[in-house]
């Protein structure tokens, strides 16, 4: 179970993984080079190689212990590869040129990290769609797969996501509904639905707007189309258009491949109340069969 936890984070996060680990290995690299230390050509080789899978281990377990931070370690990536190559201008060498290298990353670090968090990000994201589409096969029946994944089509704590509150029908528009979500440490997010198709269990789309956590306003386009190939297996098709997130957000989503986590986390919910992991194995309801 542990080994396809881990096979699940680095299938999600494999991009994430690649840039710090790349970025990391490619400083400490340059830092090695530049030390005056004599290493070969082949040894440099074997020590970028072996900081490579060293700096992907590091990530694993930064993840696995802090994922609410986890846009930190693009960030560390993408540093450690600017550094690299601003270090490549610098004549210098021995130990204090490790001193400035080091110097050099945490600057790099600290002024995109303000960066991606700063009101100028914000303007930037405003004027930019972030878009993503996902698409599998499922080993249970649409009618489950729509009940957990369509807003209002279940009780609010059956959300695949596991985070929504509450569902409210809009008095005045019954295609409509207000979502609130569970709180977070920086604040509760809240959207209004209005579905513009919906044709269970087959195919939906719907329109958001409303607040994220951090208490940006964005809207956005959702589509889900559900096929049934037989009476216990499906494909999924899920498109997402979000605006107003700033340039930071847009980066973690990409980095996060949001659509791809959700999809892991529907899976989680299948399993643990209909099945094993290998499609329903539990007596279903007459309404979800």
């Amino acid at each position: 179970m542990q080994a396809f936890l881990m096979f699940t984070v680095i299938l999600r996060h494999y991009r994430r993984i690649g840039i710090f680990s790349t970025g990391m290995a490619a400083l400490c690299l340059s830092l090695v080079a530049h030390s005056g230390a004599g290493i070969s050509s082949a040894g440099h080789l074997v020590f970028f190689a072996l900081s490579l899978v060293g700096f992907a281990f590091v990530a694993l377990g930064l993840y696995s212990v802090k994922p609410g931070q986890r846009g930190i370690l693009e960030i560390a990536g993408a540093s450690g590869v600017i550094s690299t190559l601003l270090l490549l201008y610098l004549p210098l060498t021995g130990l204090f040129n490790a001193v400035i290298g080091i110097a050099v990353f945490f600057g790099v670090l600290t002024s995109t990290w303000f960066f991606l968090h700063s009101s100028i990000s914000r303007k930037i994201g405003a004027r930019t769609t972030w878009r993503a589409r996902h698409s599998c096969n499922i080993a249970y029946p649409a009618k489950l797969v729509w009940k957990h994944v369509v807003p209002g089509a279940t009780a609010a704590e059956d959300h695949c996501t596991g985070m929504v509150e509450s569902y409210g029908q809009d008095p005045h528009d019954e295609d409509t509904l207000h979502i609130k979500f569970k709180g977070r440490r920086t604040g509760r997010a809240a959207y209004d639905v209005t579905f513009l198709e919906k044709d269970a269990p087959n195919f939906c789309r719907f329109y958001f707007e409303g607040n994220e956590a951090d208490g940006t306003l964005v809207d956005g386009i959702f589509s889900l189309s559900i096929d049934v190939l037989d009476r216990e297996n499906c494909t999924i098709i899920a498109n997402e258009e979000r605006s107003g997130l700033s340039l930071g957000a847009l980066i973690e989503r990409w980095f996060d491949d949001a659509l791809g986590f959700q999809h892991d986390r529907l899976l989680e919910l299948l399993d643990e109340r209909y099945g094993d992991g290998a499609g329903v194995t539990k007596p279903l309801k007459a309404s979800e069969a």
